[in-house]
Order: structure tokens, then C-alpha cells, then sequence
């Protein structure tokens, strides 16, 4: 009772939250995401890089599941990514995560541009989760510290995901719901009153019987207004386009060609992505992604390229197991 009295009291701290700081923990973790879209909060299928999108899929986590990802964007700037199941023997299963994410040096001018050396800029994020399984349902929560810091300047703030998924009985069918990132700062960058990224995200993930695929369609931004950032010049004169493209960009969908269980590609697209970063209305491939799995005995490989502009995307490599396997082998 405790515990869920806490969790609405951060919510309510969070009602009014914009997205205007800390995007940084709204990056896909891993390849896997990252390939489909970058939001997806319906996979419950044993992969425990996708707790921190939704922590209630940590009823499927093995124990000892482990997975690292690199991520290398433009100009230098890179990501990490690592996450761990572990079975304590009073509080069950949980899991861990950590996001690092390197924006690389600056250089220091003064205000007359001499330069005075170089600084740095990084963002870094932990996460704690643990999830409980009633029937069909599973319910699951977050809690994470995150910081960021550029040259001598910092902030950070403590946030939580509050999640659930429904898997449908006899069917590879499931619909997640996730309330990521309520909570509070309590160290500011100067006196600007930052607030966190809260969002809520709905999707569904579905693999039909006698197919080859597994499609998933998320919605996120939900609390968002407006999202629709475009000249004036540039806007729709048609109306119902209009419509049509604010709707979407909302929406990510994403499909799994399941092959075998040791061969998997991946195909994304997120249509915010496209529409904000295309240029003079050629997107050049950007909002779209794709990706490979392979498993080769005890480890899966996965490759995904996200493309964002015209001046290329970003790749992602990731590598999971399960430590324990390799007892068994010893």
C-alpha cells in the first residue's frame, strides 16, 4: 500500500511535464527496439533489453539474462547500453540497466571567442525493475536515477515507469501500456525550472498463426498536445492530410520476419522522425530503420541502422546471453 501511495504521489508531481528536457532516457535501448521503431512496449517475449521501455515484461526474463549495446551516432557522440536479470532469494527476479550516452568535446571560448579549452557533455541513466504476473496480467515498475552533465554544469532527477501488459490466451497476441518517467528533479542545470519527459505509451504486438511475422504498432506522446513542428509555409494545404499526418506522428509500427528462432530481420518506421528531419521535403531515408538477428549458440547478434537525415543514421550492436548457460557448458 506504501509503495503504491508513492508512485501516485510522483505521478502527481509529473501531470504538467513537457518534453522539453532529458530526452536522452527516451533513446531506444538496444537494437532490438531501435530496429522497430524506437518505441515499442509489447514485446514480452524473454528479452531483457526491453524492460526499460516496459518493465512489466520482466515476468518472461530469464535469470541471468545479460545484454550490451553500442551505439555510435554522429560527430564523435556515442551510446552504451547494458542491462542484468538477477534471482534474489526473498524479492524474486529483478532486473538492472545503465545508459551512457557521450556527446563528445567542446571547445571553451570567451565572449571575445578566445579559445579557453575544451569541455565535455554526458548523459547517464540507472534503472532498477521489478515486475509480478496475475493470470494474463503482468504489472511491472521502473525506478531510475538520471543525470546530465556539460563542462562544470549538471542536473539530474529521480524517475519512474509504471507498466502492465496483457498476453491473450492461446494467441502470440499482447497490448502494453506504460507510464514512463514521472517524477521529479531535484538538481537543476541554473534556475529554470526543468521538467522530466513524462509520457504514455500504448502498443500492441501481434504474430498470427500460419505467418511468417510478428507486427507491433505503438502509440506514444500521449500527453503531448502538439507535436506538428513545421513552417508555415510548409503545412499541408489540405485538410484531411493535415489530420492525417498529425495522427502519425504519434505512431510507430515495426514488423519481425521470423525465419527460425536463430534468424530474425527487423523493419521500422517512425514517421515523427521523418517528418521533422527531412529536407525540402526529401526524406533521404530518414524515420525508417531495419535490423538482423542471429543467434549462434549461446549468444544472439543484433544489427540495426536507424537512418535520421539525409546525412545518415545510426547503428546499433548489441549482444545478449544468458550467463548461466554457460555453467551448464562448465
Amino acid at each position: 500500500m506504501r509503495i503504491l501511495s508513492i508512485i501516485f504521489v510522483l505521478l502527481s508531481l509529473s501531470v504538467q511535464a513537457q518534453f522539453n528536457t532529458y530526452q536522452s532516457v527516451n533513446t531506444p535501448f538496444g537494437g532490438r527496439n531501435a530496429a522497430l521503431g524506437g518505441k515499442v512496449v509489447s514485446l514480452g517475449d524473454g528479452d531483457v533489453m526491453q524492460f526499460t521501455d516496459n518493465p512489466s515484461v520482466l515476468d518472461s526474463v530469464a535469470t541471468g539474462a545479460v545484454g550490451l549495446s553500442y551505439s555510435p551516432f554522429f560527430s564523435g557522440i556515442f551510446g552504451f547500453q547494458g542491462a542484468y536479470s538477477h534471482q534474489f532469494d526473498r524479492i524474486g527476479n529483478m532486473s538492472f540497466a545503465i545508459s551512457y550516452l557521450d556527446y563528445g568535446d567542446f571547445t571553451q571560448t570567451a565572449d571575445n571567442g578566445d579559445v579557453e579549452g575544451e569541455f565535455s557533455a554526458n548523459d547517464l541513466m540507472i534503472a532498477v525493475g521489478k515486475s509480478h504476473s496475475v493470470g494474463s496480467f503482468s504489472l511491472g515498475v521502473n525506478l531510475k536515477y538520471a543525470q546530465s552533465g556539460i563542462s562544470s554544469y549538471g542536473s539530474s532527477m529521480i524517475l519512474g515507469d509504471l507498466g502492465g501488459v496483457y498476453r491473450a490466451p492461446n494467441l502470440d497476441w499482447t497490448i502494453g501500456l506504460v507510464l514512463r518517467n514521472f517524477g521529479f528533479v531535484f538538481n537543476q542545470y541554473t534556475a529554470a525550472n526543468l521538467s522530466v519527459p513524462f509520457d504514455v505509451v500504448i502498443g500492441t504486438s501481434i504474430k498470427p498463426e500460419h505467418m511468417p511475422f510478428r507486427f507491433s504498432i505503438t502509440g506514444y506522446n500521449l500527453v503531448e498536445q502538439d507535436v506538428y513542428f513545421q513552417e508555415s509555409n510548409d503545412v499541408s494545404t489540405s485538410k484531411s492530410v493535415e489530420i492525417a499526418d498529425r495522427f502519425l506522428r504519434h505512431i510507430t509500427v515495426g514488423t519481425e520476419l521470423i525465419i527460425s528462432e536463430g534468424l530474425q530481420f527487423l523493419l521500422g518506421y517512425n514517421h515523427l522522425r521523418r517528418q521533422e528531419l527531412k529536407v525540402n521535403d526529401n526524406g533521404y531515408g530518414a524515420g525508417f530503420s531495419f535490423g538482423l538477428k542471429l543467434a549462434i549458440k549461446q549468444f544472439q547478434l543484433r544489427y540495426t541502422h536507424a537512418t535520421y537525415h539525409a546525412a545518415g543514421g545510426t547503428d546499433y550492436f548489441t549482444l545478449q546471453t544468458n550467463i548461466n548457460s554457460f555453467k551448464k557448458v562448465l
